[in-house]
């Protein structure tokens, strides 16, 4: 009955975003008949081997672990469309532990589509996956469920309509009206736990910004009113201008006023002025600093961000940014920041060049607001035959009412590379450390693997992988270690 009730749960929820974004895309498409677009359906078996199938510390018990997944792909650009959209649904069973039974999807799509020239745009994103809101939580070293109570199924999507006009070359404006709502379904494995609740968020947004007119001085005028289902309503009103010395160096600026209702943040809910300031430096064509520092609810602030095109396919990024905002805000954000990768022509996350997995967070799912500071630098490139991503990560998240913060730093190395013509090749790792939480609850997590993948026949391919994890926490009990093969066997039709 469970199981019954978990799938229509999914199903239901699956089908609601799946029209959202399916009904935009079928506008989308009928207008992008100058494109190219691939629709391509999937099926795939995997037959793996571990030997911790629960994802405990004591008591480990070695399982066969058989996947069978089913899914679909749909990417292009068209001249008022581009679509990049994909899902998956598994069902994985195993051999000694049948109660670990279950049915996991995974969803991720972002489409923008002009309804009518240069005045109207649909932007739409969604994602679906299968999450642990506590690192403390269950984690495992492969891609399967995890038999434990803290999986939630986040399902977390978008719809931001765009009303633009240009009065000359004098000014360009957008009315953004953004729909958002983020849900957290109970999964079809491990036991029943509490899920958070679900919350909503509407979203307008004013912006009047200078035209090709100006061109030494360059201005922007932005109005914000949020309005969420848990009352934590947010009004904003900003003024930016960016004035270029010369070709190499500009002068930023930036100013405004912000309330934030209900975030405990400020006591009396009163508007609270902020204020920013710094430069952009462009040294040459391939490379770009910008420096910023200010004030915002009474504490200062920084942000900055660089870039350097090493090569035509291989550049070094670093970003470091400030915000107040809600988990679940962090959340939308990482969804509606997503780009298509150049080289892959896969949705990424842009600061750090890694695939997209926009429902992950690093530290515990937290419901309060909070000051985030994140940090990342990243070399992502190609040479050759090989393609390569190399990331750090840094995050303090910061309770101003509490005065406590939670600490993490992590790296990512991602290595592929074409062996053979029907063979390639790769290794990934991953270590992640909570350093400092106000549960005062520290950990290092290390993840690594390897695989080889050998194409059989046309859009016919056989992988074998290897897994590892290993969690080394402050409480023993959450320690976790697990090794896993598998074998798979893909066939995209």
């Amino acid at each position: 009955m469970k199981c019954r009730q978990a799938i229509y749960a999914f199903t239901r929820r699956c089908f609601t975003v799946g029209v959202s974004v399916g009904a935009i895309s079928a506008v989308g498409v009928e207008s992008a008949h100058s494109g190219e677009w691939d629709i391509i359906p999937s099926a795939s078996v995997t037959q793996s081997v571990t030997d911790n199938a629960r994802s405990v510390n004591t008591g480990k018990e070695a399982d066969l672990i058989t996947t069978a997944t089913a899914g679909i792909a749909i990417n292009g650009n068209g001249r008022r469309a581009q679509l990049d959209f994909s899902y998956d649904i598994s069902k994985d069973i195993f051999w000694d532990n049948s109660e670990l039974n279950g049915v996991r999807n995974s969803l991720l799509g972002a489409g923008n589509f002009e309804l009518w020239e240069d005045h109207i745009f649909i932007d739409t994103r969604a994602s679906i996956t299968q999450q642990s809101l506590a690192r403390t939580g269950g984690q495992t070293a492969s891609d399967r469920g995890a038999g434990t109570n803290d999986q939630s199924v986040v399902v977390n999507y978008s719809i931001t309509p765009n009303f633009a006009h240009r009065y000359g070359n004098w000014a360009e404006s957008d009315i953004i009206v953004a729909f958002s709502e983020t849900r957290f379904l109970e999964s079809d494995t491990g036991t029943a736990s509490t899920q958070p609740d679900a919350s909503r968020s509407y979203d307008v947004t004013t912006l009047l910004r200078s035209g090709p007119k100006f061109t030494q001085l360059t201005w922007e005028l932005n109005g914000n009113r949020t309005f969420t289902s848990d009352d934590t309503n947010r009004q904003t009103a900003e003024l930016s201008g960016e004035y270029a010395v010369n070709r190499h160096v500009a002068v930023l600026a930036r100013a405004g006023q912000e309330t934030i209702d209900n975030s405990g943040i400020n006591a009396d809910n009163g508007a609270e002025f902020f204020w920013r300031g710094g430069f952009r430096l462009t040294p040459g064509p391939r490379s770009s600093i910008r420096l910023e520092t200010g004030r915002r609810f009474g504490v200062s602030t920084f942000s900055g961000d660089a870039s350097y095109q090493i090569s035509s396919r291989t550049a070094l990024t670093a970003t470091y940014e400030e915000e107040v905002l809600t988990d679940r805000q962090l959340l939308n954000s990482n969804l509606g920041n997503l780009v298509r990768d150049p080289i892959s022509g896969l949705l990424i996350n842009p600061a750090t060049g890694q695939l997209a997995d926009p429902n992950s967070l690093e530290s515990d799912f937290q419901e309060q607001t909070t000051l985030q500071k994140n940090f990342s630098i990243a070399l992502t490139g190609a040479s050759g035959r090989n393609t390569f991503a190399i990331s750090g990560t840094g995050n303090v998240r910061e309770d101003l009412t509490a005065n406590t913060e939670d600490v993490t730093v992590g790296l990512t190395v991602t290595l592929d590379r074409r062996i053979w013509p029907n063979l390639d090749g790769g290794v990934n790792g991953n270590v992640s450390s909570t350093i400092q939480s106000a549960s005062g609850a520290e950990d290092v997590i290390f993840n690594s693997g390897a695989f080889l993948t050998y194409t059989l026949g046309q859009n016919f391919s056989g992988t074998l992988r290897y897994d590892y994890l290993n969690r080394d926490s402050q409480g023993e009990i959450d320690d976790v270690e697990e090794n896993a093969i598998s074998l798979s066997l893909q066939k995209q039709f």
